[in-house]
Order: structure tokens, then sequence, then C-alpha cells
């Protein structure tokens, strides 16, 4: 019999999800997405997760060694279903002919070349309407239902609608963020609503968060390689058990970035819930929202848990001669930091731009070591948005981060952060906070700082000299968040051949985001 290597690939993820700013609308657009290629493919095949033959089944994507009949009905019927489940999304699929005298892993890539070619071609959406329609206010799409908000009737599209109808059926919206914690929470401790995120805390910024795994595609080229001369059922349990494990130490370190976290009171909302909510989750591949405040440590927490998690997990390769990542992988992240009400798809484009930024640090530049297999260090960058407009990563640090008099510029975008820049940013930040508990003033501390970035961007030597009296003046505050480096810095500017990078914007930054002014 016929076999067959079927591929589907959902594109249009993330407008699908980010379509409105609503958070129960964000959660129940995961959740589908999370649905369409674990659930809903396995009911669609009349099969589970225990399938030998589904070699990827995560975050938007479907590998399937399917017989004839099965494959035909996957071509003809899946993506209408797929659709019907989630008006917004793209469906792209290919198929390939088995033939087992050849290695999977050339069937896989000729299934990738096909796949690139499909999702290149345009698609026709399937919420089109007339002009005289009535429309969803939020979205644009054709109003297909009426609900009652605070008193008065909104119009939902039919993408909203279903998104809205997922969050209130019961236990719906917790399967992507009980995979994400590893908890099996009630509801009422999971928050629904982007203002309960800050609830209780002293100011509104939150995260929106994007991390991605390094060295995907090096790994998938060894396997390749490794087997090339193995018959075709050694190379598909092979592809399964490095899927498998590769899902499952994300979903590890995701676990115990959440237990460090939140093994804390403090972390919490003052109603007792949750400030996370998971939005994209599978493969290495995760997006998730957070309180601004524990953005930063969540964040090193699962880049770190995530190196150790896959040397744990990928030890299954082993037993087909691949040994290349017992040392594991690594990951790089972007964290956008913005305010609540910031409109949280260009949260999550910046998130995806910085991801981008320190995957560039670590994969480009010769002064970055490599590991001996050439996967790249962890790495992670952040920005703070504080203005209304959109722009690009690049025109944003030049515009906000660079202090410039004539050809003498200091630069604040300190990142993309390695481990150990992030270790001395940590031990700074340490030092801040106890500041604070010592003099009860969240200011003092802070505001001597905030002069000297302030007098940069208006005179060098201004600010150097300041540096230098707080040294005399303030000798042990000095010595103990140890300014003497940047004070080096200001003096070598204009000097060095490198660009000259500063700390002490991102130390007002994020010590900023456990203080405001007012309650939530």
């Amino acid at each position: 019999m016929s076999k067959y290597l079927y591929g589907a690939s959902i594109q249009g993820i993330q407008s699908f999800i980010f379509q409105t700013n609503k958070l129960k609308e964000i959660v129940g657009g995961s959740e589908l997405v999370e649905e369409i290629c674990t659930t809903e493919f396995y009911d669609f095949i009349n099969s589970d997760e225990s399938d030998e033959n589904i070699i990827l089944s995560a975050a938007g994507n479907i590998k399937f060694i399917s017989d004839e009949k099965t494959c035909q009905r996957l071509v003809r019927e899946f993506p209408k279903h797929v659709l019907q489940k989630a008006p917004g999304v793209t469906v792209s699929q290919a198929v390939v002919k088995i033939d087992d005298q050849i290695p999977l892993s050339a069937h896989i890539d000729k299934l990738e070349e096909k796949l690139k070619t499909e999702r290149n071609k345009l698609s026709n959406p399937m919420e089109i309407g007339f002009m005289g329609l009535e429309r969803a206010r939020r979205t644009g799409g054709v109003a297909v239902k009426l609900k009652e908000k605070k008193g008065k009737l909104v119009s939902f599209c039919e993408s909203t609608a279903i998104k809205d109808e997922v969050v209130d059926r019961e236990q719906r919206h917790t399967k992507l963020f009980n995979k994400f914690s590893g908890l099996s929470e009630k509801p009422k401790e999971i928050t629904l609503e982007i203002e309960d995120i800050c609830k209780g805390h002293k100011n509104s910024w939150i995260a929106v968060v994007h991390a991605d795994g390094n060295g995907l595609g090096n790994i998938l080229r060894v396997m390749g390689e490794k087997l090339g001369n193995a018959d075709f059922e050694k190379s598909k349990i092979a592809f399964r058990k490095f899927s498998i494990a590769l899902d499952s130490a994300t979903k590890n370190a995701t676990q115990a970035a959440f237990w460090k976290v939140f093994s804390k009171s403090e972390a919490f909302t003052s109603e007792g819930k949750y400030p996370i909510r998971p939005i994209i989750f599978g493969g290495d591949d995760i997006t998730f929202i957070i309180r601004a405040d524990l953005a930063l440590t969540f964040t090193e927490a699962f880049l770190r848990e995530f190196e150790n998690s896959t040397k744990k997990e990928f030890c299954v390769l082993d037993e087909f001669g691949i040994n290349d990542f017992k040392e594991g992988i690594t990951a790089c992240a972007g964290i956008a930091y913005v305010k609540e009400s910031y409109p949280l798809h260009y949260a999550l484009n910046l998130s995806e731009a910085l991801c981008k930024d320190a995957k560039n640090l670590v994969k480009n530049d010769p002064k970055v070591e490599k590991r001996e297999n050439g996967i790249p260090q962890s790495a992670l960058a952040f920005y703070k948005v504080q203005e209304s407009f959109t722009e690009k990563l690049s025109i944003l640090k030049e515009r906000t981060l660079l202090a410039k008099h004539g050809d003498k510029i200091l630069d604040y975008y300190y990142g993309p952060y390695l481990f150990k820049d992030l270790d001395k940013l940590n031990s700074r930040l340490e030092f801040l906070r106890e500041q604070v508990d010592k003099s009860q003033d969240t200011t003092k501390a802070i505001s001597k700082l905030r002069r000297i970035v302030s007098d940069t961007f208006k005179d060098f030597s201004v600010a150097e000299f300041n540096l230098n009296r707080m040294k005399t003046v303030n000798k042990d505050f000095f010595g103990d968040l140890e300014l003497e480096g940047d004070l080096d810095q200001l003096q070598s500017i204009g000097k060095s051949e490198h660009p000259i990078k500063s700390q002490l914007l991102d130390l007002i930054t994020l010590h900023g985001f456990n203080y405001g002014a007012r309650e939530n």
C-alpha cells in the first residue's frame, strides 16, 4: 500500500490571535490554534497523540505519514475544517509520496520546499462581505453576532465571536495555561483581562515576551546526514522522538520558570491570580504576556532551564548515533515592555524583532563564542516603549537610546544580554532593591542614576563631573553599585574604536517596574 508524507502549515496565527486588544479574545484565539494541530487534527484522522505516524503536530505545523485514503481526505477537507474552527488563518498543505528506499529526511526536505511554494500563494479570506453590511467595530469584519457588554450591544465578527465562545465554555481557556505552568488551576485563578495582570500592582506596565530556540536547522541537517543510510522506519522513529523531546524540553523549561517566579506571594495579583498568560506554545517557540516586573526573571529562568532540559531530553537521540547535541541547545528571547493599553500586536512585533536582534548577535558577532557543535549562546534583548509611535527597532534605538554630541556617542541599548551580562545586571538591581528597603524611599537611590543619564544627553563632561562627585560624596553607593566602570566608559567616549554601551538606563528601567505612584 502506498504511503504519503502529508504536511500542513497554519499561517496568519499571530494576526488571528492578536486581532483585538481584548485578552479574553486573545486567549480564545491561542486556545483554538493549539487545538488545530493537536486535538482537532487527532480527531480528524481518528487517532491520538501516541500515533507513531505523527512526526510533528505543534505550533501551526503538521507532518504526518498517511495512507492514500486518509491523505486524500486531509487534502480535500482539513483546510475547510480549520477555517471553520478558526476563520482568519490560512492553511497551506503539501504531499510527498514515500519511497521506502529514500531516507525520511529527504522526504521532509522535499515537503518543506513544496510547503514554501504553497505559502507564497495568495488565498481568499472567508470573511468577505458587501460594503452595506454591518461591521464589527474592533476588527472591521462582517458582524455576525450581537452581544451585550456593560449594558451595550457590541457587534462581533465571526472570528472574534468564536474566540469569545471558546473562553465562555467551561475550562476551555485553561488548556494552554496548564501545559505552560504544569498546574490545573480553576478559571478564577487565571487572568482574562489585561487590566487583571497589573491588579494590585503599583503601575500598569506589562511585557510581551517571545522566545525561540537556536540551532534547530543545524540539528535537522545533522539528523539527515546521520540517518542517510538508515531504513525508513528507523528514520521515522528518530524524527518523532526528536519532536517529542523538543516539545517536552520547552514545556519543562516554562514550568521550571513558572515555579521559580510564582513561588513568591508578591508575584500574584491582589485577587490571587497569576499575572501571566501564554499565547503561543509549541516546539521551541513560545510567546506570553506577563506583568513587567516579573518578565526578566521569568525569561532568564526559561532560557537557562531550556539549555538544561534539552540536554536531558536529547539523550533519546543517542540510540541513533546522534550525539552532536548531547549538551543541549540554546534559545534567544525578546521582551517588549508596554503599557497595558498599548496595541498588543505592535508589542508582539517588537518582541520578535528584539528576539531576532539577540539571535543576530550570538550567530554573527565574531566576538561571541559558539559551542563546539556550532550552537550559539543564549541571549535576550528588551526595550521599554514610552511613546505612541510604532517604528522599526533600529529607528527606536537610534532615536531614544543614543546620547550624541558631535562624533561622540554613548549607547544605552546595552543588550542583547548574554548570561554573564545578566549576572552583573541582576547583581546591581538587587543592590538597588536593598537600598530602597533600607531607606523606604523608592526614589532616592534611583534619582542619582537618573540624573547622570539625563546629563549625558546634555553634555558628557557634566555627567562625568557629577559621577566623579558621587564617587567622593557617596563613596559606598558608588562602590557597591560598581559605577567605576561607568565612569571609565564616559571618559573613553571618542577614544575607543568600539561603541560605548551603558547599563545605567536599563537599571533605571527595570528597577522602576517594581514601584509606582498608583494602585491598580
